[in-house]
C-alpha cells in the first residue's frame, strides 16, 4: 500500500532564545546563549547555578476555553499550549466554522481528521514538589484542587485538544529525552497510514526546580563551569555535563495532498523516522544502538548516509554521551567518504529534555529554509578522537537538502528523524 507523504505546515516554539521560530533562528546563527544565572529558586546550595529559562511574561493566552484552568497548570502544559497556538496559527489551518451554542457567534474550527501527539518526560515535577511542600507546611486542606490535573503528563496534549476542539486521537509519549521526537514520529506514522489527515505534534518540558537539580547533581551530570555564557560545551574537550533548560516546540504535520489542496505553505517534509531500544546501562548512550537507530531513520526515508547534509545532534555536553554519538555517526558514514556537518544547539538553549528533538527540528527547518547550519556554541577544542567529525564552529552556508535529527533518553531510548527540503 502506498504511504502518504507528511509535511510540516506550522511551527511554534518557546525557548530561552525567544518565543518565535524566527527568534530562535536569529539567536542560533548569532551564537547567542540563552543560559543565565537561575532565577526560579535560590541555587546557592547547588554546585550548578545556571539554566536556560523561558521568559514567562510572553506566555499569554487569548480568551477562550480553559483559559482559567490553563493559568493554573504546570509550566510544561502552558508552554506546550503556547507553542501549539503559534503552530496552528502559522499553518493557516483555521477556516472551518461551526455555529456557536444556542445560536451564538460562530467559532473558528479545524478540519476533521486531526490528532494531538505530545512528548513529555518529567511533566509536572515542579507541581509535585510544590504540592508536597505545601501539604507538609500548611496541612492537607491547603492542597490545590488543580494539583493533580496540573502534574499528569497527558495534560499538555489535553489542553491543546480541549481548547482547540480537536476530537481525534490524543497521545502522550513518555520516552525520557526522546519523547518529543517519538511523538512526532508517531504522528508521522498516523498520517502516512491514512489514519489522520493532520496532527499537532511536538514536545514540552519545564523542570527547573530544586528536586531536578538535587537529583542530577547526585548523578554528577550537571555542568559546573562558572560562566553561564560558556557552558554547556557540546563536543568540547572540557565538557563536563548539561545545563538544565526548558521550553516547547510544536508543529502542524499534514498529509501533503491535503496541504497542497488548501494552498498551505510547506516548511519541510518529514521523510524518515525510527526508534529503538538498547544501551549498556540505565543512563548511558550506546553507539551501536544509536547507529542502528540512525540507519533505520535513513532507510525509512529511502536514502543512504551520503544523502544527509546536516546532523542536529543530541550532544548535550556529557562526556560519554557526546563521544558515543560521534562514534555512532562515524560508524554510519565511514564507508561513504561523506562527512555531514554536525551541530548542537544545547549551548544556546540548555538541555530541554522532551523538547530536545522538537527544538532541533525547528532549527533544522530553518536551516533548510536559509541553507545554513548554525554553530555549536562554546566549542573551543575538541577531543583528539573527534578530529574526523565535521563539527560546525561557525555559521556554515551550504546546500542543505536533508537533516538528520537525533534524540536519546535514559533507559536506552533512541529516536531519529529525517526532514527534507520541500
Amino acid at each position: 500500500m502506498p504511504r502518504h507523504r507528511v509535511v510540516v505546515t506550522g511551527a511554534g516554539v518557546l525557548c530561552p532564545l525567544g518565543s518565535t521560530v524566527d527568534e530562535l533562528w536569529r539567536g542560533l546563527v548569532a551564537g547567542r546563549s540563552g543560559i543565565a544565572p537561575l532565577t526560579r529558586f535560590d541555587a546557592g546550595r547547588f554546585s550548578a547555578r545556571h539554566a536556560g529559562e523561558v521568559d514567562d511574561s510572553v506566555v499569554t493566552f487569548a480568551p477562550g476555553p480553559l483559559r482559567f484552568e490553563t493559568g493554573r497548570m504546570s509550566a510544561f502544559a502552558r508552554y506546550a499550549l503556547f507553542a501549539a497556538d503559534r503552530a496552528l496559527e502559522d499553518s493557516g489551518l483555521h477556516g472551518v466554522t461551526e455555529p456557536g451554542a444556542d445560536g451564538g457567534a460562530a467559532r473558528r474550527g479545524y478540519p476533521p481528521g486531526g490528532g494531538v501527539y505530545l512528548g513529555v518526560a518529567m511533566g509536572g515535577l515542579p507541581s509535585i514538589e510544590a504540592g508536597v511542600l505545601r501539604q507538609e507546611r500548611q496541612g492537607v486542606r491547603r492542597t490545590s484542587p488543580f494539583l493533580i490535573p496540573s502534574l499528569i503528563p497527558n495534560m499538555a496534549a489535553s489542553v491543546i485538544a480541549l481548547r482547540h476542539g480537536i476530537e481525534e486521537e490524543q497521545v502522550t509519549v513518555a520516552g525520557a529525552c526522546a519523547s518529543g521526537s517519538q511523538a512526532i514520529g508517531q504522528a508521522m506514522r498516523a498520517i502516512r497510514s491514512g489514519r489522520c489527515a493532520w496532527a499537532v505534534a511536538g514536545g514540552a518540558e519545564a523542570v527547573i526546580t530544586p528536586i531536578t537539580y538535587s537529583g542530577f547533581q547526585a548523578m554528577r551530570v550537571l555542568s559546573r563551569h562558572d560562566d553561564p555564557q560558556s557552558t554547556p560545551r557540546p563536543f568540547d574537550r572540557s565538557r563536563d555535563g548539561i545545563v538544565v533548560g526548558e521550553g516547547a516546540a510544536v508543529f502542524v504535520l499534514e498529509e501533503r495532498a491535503h496541504a497542497k489542496a488548501r494552498g498551505a505553505v510547506i516548511h519541510g517534509e518529514l521523510t524518515g523516522f525510527d526508534a529503538n531500544s538498547g544501551g549498556d546501562d540505565l543512563t548511558g548512550i550506546s553507539a551501536r544502538h544509536v547507529t542502528r537507530c540512525m540507519s533505520g531513520a535513513l532507510a525509512d526515508a529511502g536514502v543512504q548516509p551520503a544523502a544527509i547534509d546536516c546532523v542536529f545532534a543530541q550532544a548535550s555536553g556529557m562526556v560519554q554521551g557526546d563521544a558515543a554519538e560521534l562514534e555512532a555517526l562515524r560508524a554510519l558514514t565511514e564507508d561513504t567518504g561523506h562527512r555531514p556537518v554536525i551541530t548542537s544547539i544545547k549551548g544556546h538553549l540548555g538541555y530541554t529534555f522532551a523538547a530536545n528533538g522538537p527544538l532541533n527540528l525547528a532549527g533544522a527547518l530553518m536551516a533548510l529554509r536559509h541553507q545554513a547550519v548554525p554553530p555549536t556554541l562554546h566549542l573551543k577544542e575538541t577531543d583528539p578522537e573527534f578530529v574526523k567529525a565535521d563539527i560546525a564552529r561557525e555559521v556554515r552556508e551550504r546546500e542543505i537538502r536533508r537533516c538528520l535529527i537525533n534524540a536519546f533518553g535514559f533507559g536506552g531510548i533512541n529516536a531519529g528523524l529525517v526532514v527534507s527540503r520541500p
